[in-house]
């Protein structure tokens, strides 16, 4: 009994904590004395009971303002998801400028290729993606690679229309600052290009080329193509030849490294800007290619006036002429008689304008010119002379029989009438003497007759003038600037 005491002081928060009434007759024994007091630490548990339910009443306020904040966090929490998750959705949504293309990749594998400008939904990031690629035409000069070195040159675009001037034009080239290029016959050589391009198949091109190496492809690309053909073209034909033939053989080999490396991109053209021989020997083959000219110059004058003397001479059929003549002294070399008199009578008959077939072509009308006109004066001239010969022979006779009847009236008639000739000459003067009177003269020649001779000398050489200024005019009419001259087909 007596250790119910300390058991009661030893537990004194299990037997009075929350409980009020207990509470108050321990306060009221205390007041009277019957109980004796007991430990401080009873009092300081029923003070924190009542502060035990202070604290109670506060937590479940703040429990419940917690409880209502993290309501309204997660609900603010779930809105922003909901506009972060359109957000991502649409993100998926890109434009595609003019001049561009676009290649739409789906967890790392396009899915769609060489799409049209404007806007397309596409995956978003990172599930897809859109790659914009440009599909415009881009140039690139190749100006530097294969120059000599210039001081103070600010860009290949620069360097196109630099003049040569301006370029080391030394006797030496240095591999490290100077470019050039060894011809097919061991010459060297300055060029100049342009290079035209776009990417035609994108994928490809976004595939296997970095945007950082693209211009580097293209250079490398073009300079081998250049390197290549030059290696095949001499120096003469580099300087002589079209500069597109060469340009042409350039970009088919440009274009086969390109295809080659599976890059996607076309050479639309490349163009040859600049050719020229090393610097230091620029004068020399300037000189060269002077006299080249002058000869082909030379030549094609040759051939003209050969064109032009051929139809002057025998007009149209000055070429038909030429293969029969050749055919004639060809059978007359080897012997062959027969077949070389009838080529002479074919030829005799195209000059003569009369019709014959030679190598399936009708000659009928094919001669003029210069052998037409020799023809036709013959003709007329061996004419005249066999007329002259019969009317000479028809005279003699007529004289003879005159003769025969009285020679002495002929003989003095045909004296009379040389003599009348003579008389009548211009630069004879006739003057009459007393019969029998020996006479000495001084005569100067008459000064009218001198002026008249002189005035019948000019009318001639004039009449010669116009009759050779006939001829000459005859003769330009087969002439022509191209050769010989073609006559509209009836």
């Amino acid at each position: 009994m007596a250790d119910a005491p300390q058991d009661h002081d030893q537990n004194p928060v299990e037997e009075t904590a929350g409980d009020p009434v207990v509470d108050q007759v321990e306060s009221e024994s205390l007041n009277e004395g019957l109980i004796p007091a007991r430990a401080a630490s009873v009092r300081f548990n029923r003070d924190a009971s009542a502060g035990a339910m202070t604290n109670k009443l506060r937590m479940d306020t703040a429990n419940q303002s917690l409880a209502d904040a993290l309501r309204i966090t997660y609900g603010l929490l779930q809105f922003g998801m909901v506009i972060l998750l359109f957000l991502f959705v649409f993100s998926g949504f890109q434009k595609i400028n003019e001049g561009e293309r676009g290649i739409s990749v789906f967890l790392g594998k396009p899915s769609g290729r060489q799409i049209e400008p404007g806007a397309h939904l596409t995956w978003p990031y990172p599930i897809g993606e859109m790659i914009r690629v440009g599909g415009g035409a881009v140039e690139v000069p190749l100006a530097k690679g294969f120059m000599p070195n210039s001081p103070g040159a600010a860009s290949n675009d620069a360097m196109l229309d630099m003049p040569l001037n301006r370029f080391n034009d030394g006797g030496q080239l240095s591999p490290l600052r100077d470019g050039s290029l060894i011809t097919a016959d061991l010459n060297i050589a300055h060029t100049q290009w342009t290079v035209n391009y776009h990417r035609s198949n994108h994928l490809r091109f976004v595939e296997n080329i970095l945007p950082e190496q693209e211009y580097a492809t293209i250079m490398i690309a073009a300079r081998r193509g250049v390197v290549h053909t030059m290696a095949e073209t001499t120096i003469d034909d580099l300087l002589k030849k079209s500069a597109e033939a060469i340009a042409s053989r350039v970009r088919e080999k440009a274009q086969k490294t390109l295809d080659d490396l599976e890059s996607g991109i076309t050479i639309d053209r490349i163009v040859l800007v600049r050719k020229t021989p090393p610097l230091y020997l620029l004068r020399q083959f300037a000189s060269v290619q002077s006299a080249a000219q002058n000869a082909g110059k030379a030549r094609e004058d040759s051939l003209l006036l050969r064109e032009q003397a051929l139809n002057q001479v025998a007009g149209r059929a000055a070429s038909v002429l030429i293969t029969m003549i050749d055919e004639y002294e060809k059978f007359t070399e080897l012997g062959q008689t027969q077949e070389a008199v009838e080529m002479l009578a074919m030829i005799d008959q195209v000059l003569a304008g009369k019709e014959t077939d030679f190598q399936d072509q009708s000659t009928l009308g094919l001669i003029s010119g210069e052998v037409s006109e020799i023809l036709n004066a013959a003709q007329s001239q061996s004419s005249g002379r066999v007329s002259q010969a019969m009317a000479d022979l028809e005279l003699f006779y007529a004289k003879q029989a005159q003769y025969e009847a009285n020679p002495a009236l002929m003989i003095a008639r045909d004296w009379s009438q040389a003599m009348a000739a003579f008389l009548n000459k211009d630069f004879v003067t006739t003057m009459y003497l007393p019969e029998g009177v020996n006479a000495e003269l001084l005569i100067n020649p008459d000064p009218d007759i001198e002026r008249e001779r002189d005035r019948l000398r000019k009318r001639a050489e004039a009449l010669e003038g116009m009759r050779q200024r006939r001829e000459d005019f005859k003769r330009d009419v087969f002439k022509s600037q191209r050769g010989i001259q073609l006559e509209d087909d009836e």
